[in-house]
């Protein structure tokens, strides 16, 4: 009873958490991503400017000036606005903007968010869409600007973070293993705990957690490169049969781990065997290809579902939540 208990009252604290915008936003680029969540959903209005209807510019011009950042106007003349900043250099707060959406040469604008993604006023309302879409966004996207300029953050001690406060849910799980060289923060001390965690900082992670000999060598996956930076990591994770890749023999070093790759993954690392009766989750059949292991992992307290009793096993894990899985699977 006290074990199903603590599962609940965890997946509740989880399941508001992860849901909603980062109230420990550190830097304004993550303060402005924050506030450019919170109006998802507002309709789009022609020269709307409040949060009762937004054209593209408009939404951009009422989200930076709550960090008093003032832009101009126009989605032309936010374009020539603050520092460009190529496409692999974005970062949460850049400005990004579209060419021949309306009409010819720059004619949309939104906020880079993180993972790809922008939050705009498009002419459904205010949505997330992808930067790379390969349907329209893709071939439209033109460039980025800096605007934000930020204030360095103070160096904290060893296993502080600016953006993990002391009472943070999983302060204490990103702290042990912060403090025994198992994952790492960013610069300037932060954490990023909302970011997603791609397999190669997981296999990175299991392999310093396990102490596993680094494997040079060919890379054992075809597509991680010789000059991959987890490359000897994946393959020690890779030989100890932790990790199997996918059916066509890749391992997809760069892709985010889902909460079900998370369960099979640690029950087999960790050599798991289900404790008790288990959890029936309203989206996870018993036909489903990691039933077993999400029924291990949540009947021995690694990995708790939602106050909705979802596993939402496709969801992607994010650090913070990756952090208190595996201080729990090695406390276990």
């Amino acid at each position: 009873m006290l074990k199903r208990t603590l599962t609940v009252f965890t997946a509740v604290i989880m399941a508001f958490l992860l849901v909603s915008p980062s109230a420990f936003a550190s830097s304004k680029g993550d303060k402005v991503s924050s506030i450019a969540h919170q109006y998802i959903g507002t309709p789009y209005k022609y020269g709307g400017t409040t949060p009762s209807g937004f054209d593209c510019s408009g939404f951009l011009q009422y989200v930076y000036n709550k960090i008093d950042v003032s832009i101009p106007r126009t989605s032309a003349a936010q374009s020539d606005y603050g520092t460009a900043v190529s496409k692999s250099n974005l970062q949460p707060g850049d400005l990004v903007y579209f060419s021949n959406t309306y009409k010819p040469g720059v004619s949309h604008s939104g906020v880079y968010v993180g993972d790809g993604k922008f939050i705009h006023a498009s002419s459904s309302g205010v949505k997330k869409s992808s930067i790379n879409d390969p349907y329209y966004w893709g071939d439209k996207y033109t460039g980025a600007r800096r605007v934000i300029k930020e204030e360095r953050l103070p160096t904290l001690p060893k296993g502080q973070y600016h953006d993990v406060p002391a009472d943070y849910w999983a302060e204490t799980s990103i702290s042990y293993l912060s403090m025994n060289d198992i994952i790492n923060g960013y610069d300037q001390s932060l954490f990023k705990p909302n970011n997603t965690i791609t397999r190669a900082e997981v296999a990175t992670m299991l392999a310093k957690s396990f102490n596993l000999p680094l494997e040079d060598g060919a890379s054992m996956a075809p597509d991680v490169s010789s000059k991959h930076w987890a490359k000897e990591e994946i393959n020690a994770v890779m030989k100890k049969g932790f990790f199997g890749g996918y059916s066509d023999g890749t391992f997809r070093p760069d892709r985010p781990i889902t909460r079900s790759e998370i369960a099979s993954l640690f029950t087999r690392a960790f050599n798991l065997s289900q404790e008790g009766s288990g959890i029936a989750f309203s989206d996870v059949s018993k036909n489903y290809w990691a039933y077993g292991s999400i029924q291990v992992v949540t009947s021995n307290d690694i990995a708790g579902g939602y106050s909705d009793n979802t596993f939402r096993p496709t969801k992607n894990a994010t650090r913070a939540e990756f952090s208190v899985f595996l201080h729990r699977a090695l406390l276990n």
